[in-house]
């Protein structure tokens, strides 16, 4: 979601746009996003780029089986359904199927070539390559079961969708485009009142900064545009709530952290063009929920033993089970 980092000019230097660092799983949860709406009939156009590929015979066998083909590579086959998933994979528009269809072909007898020649020249066999195989079978028949597992969740109702709209003004009624400062403050736990009351107290950007390294705490500065779906999506709406000038304060593993507004942009997303968007996570977020669930069970029967260096940091506090 994040766009390519953009310089902003500031007093003391030039700061590049990237988004907030929290290494937290409250702040890192997903959040509605808005694509471009994309057209849906993509299959379809491309069975009808694709009709005339391959040869049309007569009853026999062979022939037949040619109508599938789109292409042969020395002794093998490039057949139509690989082009179909090459071209679906593009995610391209509807009206460029035909040229398309036959891009990803090229692309497909470049592989072809490429890997009849790795063969011929036994890198099927090298060691890195077939582990490579090795993960890249194991991650599809992962990916086509967790698919399996999240095929049973359904869409929002449109109240549902009323509701989140409702319930998360920062993103859509109130959504602003902020230009943030950041400040890690290194501090111990129990400085964390200290610093929320400074926060609290400041006025301004240069205001916090002062009273902090004049409390003598040490600073890590930086600041940043960010829309408002672009950040963490627990500070979503604490800072919406913020005035400009304004600071909240928010606790990391590796010491608080102070956001401050230095400007803001109003630009609120109606229900109608947040409909899409809202759909799509709310629709994410029941598969993840159906993955996790239908994962569960597997794993509380699965025998894992960690070893080595691994078995140790499974063992630690908060280590992987």
């Amino acid at each position: 979601m994040h766009k390519s980092a953009r310089p902003i000019a500031c007093r003391g230097g030039t700061f590049v746009r990237q988004p907030a660092a929290i290494d937290f799983e409250a702040l890192t949860m997903p959040r509605p996003s808005f694509p471009p709406r994309r057209p849906h009939l993509l299959a379809w156009a491309l069975a009808v780029a694709l009709t005339g590929c391959g040869k049309v015979g007569g009853p026999s066998s062979a022939k037949a089986v040619d109508v599938q083909v789109a292409a042969r590579v020395n002794d093998d086959d490039i057949t139509i359904h690989q082009v179909q998933y090459a071209v679906q994979r593009m995610r391209l528009p509807v009206d460029g199927a035909d040229a398309a269809a036959r891009r990803a072909l090229d692309q497909l007898i470049e592989q072809e070539l490429s890997a009849q020649a790795a063969r011929a020249d036994g890198l099927d066999r090298e060691p890195m390559v077939v582990q490579a195989l090795e993960a890249a079978r194991r991650e599809v028949l992962a990916r086509a079961w967790q698919d399996r597992l999240a095929a049973p969740a359904v869409r929002a109702s449109s109240d549902e969708i009323d509701r989140y709209y409702a319930e998360h003004p920062g993103l859509f009624a109130r959504r602003r485009i902020y230009v943030l400062q950041e400040l890690a403050v290194d501090a111990k736990e129990s400085q964390f009142g200290r610093v929320e009351q400074i926060a609290g107290e400041a006025t301004n950007p240069r205001d916090v900064l002062d009273k902090l390294e004049g409390a003598g705490f040490t600073l890590r500065a930086r600041r940043f545009a960010q829309s408002a779906e672009d950040l963490p999506i627990a500070l979503v709406e604490p800072i919406s709530a913020l005035d400009v000038g304004r600071s909240i304060v928010v606790p990391s593993p590796s010491g608080p952290r102070v956001y401050t507004v230095m400007h803001a942009v109003a630009a609120p997303v109606d229900r109608r063009a947040a409909n899409d968007a809202i759909d799509a996570y709310m629709l994410g977020e029941r598969k993840r929920r159906a993955v996790a669930d239908g994962m569960k069970p597997i794993r509380d029967k699965a025998r894992v033993e960690y070893r080595g260096s691994f078995a140790k940091a499974a063992s630690a506090p908060g280590g992987t089970r």
